[in-house]
């Protein structure tokens, strides 16, 4: 593997690494790392710059298939529960990522459900001829989700700088205590959980500092 901290040569390994792929499906990337490392932004960022290399590039996120409270945030067990049922892994992967994967093209009217309440609202993807595929959310590089990725990258930071972000930016929109528990005790403890149980920085391409 290999590690970098800027932008213009990520987009370089993954236009190079493109140039292997067979073209019939999507070429497929895979944005992971703990909650609050940066995952977001450097698919944001990644996504232009890939653009600017002319490729059609697609980014979803896992976040709106989230499970509701109950059964992703149980305090019995709470790490390994989190590490396994905090997404709809299933429904993810058969209505949306596979068929774009393999079709290039998607258009998918579903739900996306809120991470602090649990409330859905309409989701609609609709993508046509792309050539990138980017893939971005915790806990993707599970050892039985490898296979569908052409190419992985981790985005590196520590638990300690991932809590300040998570803190400053809310997302979850909840009080600053509550929000350091739920990360604490669950959050976090699905993460380390997922590092000691599949190692995915040794499954990744490309180790993104972002610390």
């Amino acid at each position: 593997m290999e590690i970098l901290n800027d932008i213009p040569s990520l987009a370089k390994k993954v236009a190079d690494a493109f140039t292997y792929h067979n073209k019939e499906t999507a070429f497929t990337v895979a944005i992971s790392g703990i909650d609050a490392s940066g995952k977001g932004y450097t698919t944001e960022l990644l996504q232009e710059g890939l653009k600017k290399m002319d490729f059609k590039v697609a980014s979803i996120n896992i976040d709106p298939w989230q499970t509701p409270i109950p059964i992703r945030l149980q305090k019995e067990n709470a790490a390994k529960n989190t590490y396994e049922n905090i997404f709809r892994w299933n429904d993810f992967f058969e209505e949306l990522f596979l068929p774009l994967q393999k079709n290039k093209n998607i258009y998918l009217e579903t739900q996306g459900i809120r991470s602090d309440v649990d409330v859905y609202y309409p989701l609609v993807y609709d993508y046509r001829d792309i050539d990138i595929l980017i893939l971005e959310g915790i806990l993707l590089f599970k050892k039985k989700y490898l296979q569908y990725y052409d190419f992985k990258i981790w985005i590196d930071c520590s638990f300690e700088t991932g809590l300040q972000r998570a803190i400053k930016r809310n997302i979850e929109r909840l009080s600053e205590e509550r929000l350091i528990h739920d990360y604490n005790t669950f959050y976090y403890p699905a993460q380390y959980y997922h590092l000691k149980k599949d190692d995915p920085l040794s499954s990744s391409d490309i180790i993104y500092y972002n610390g």
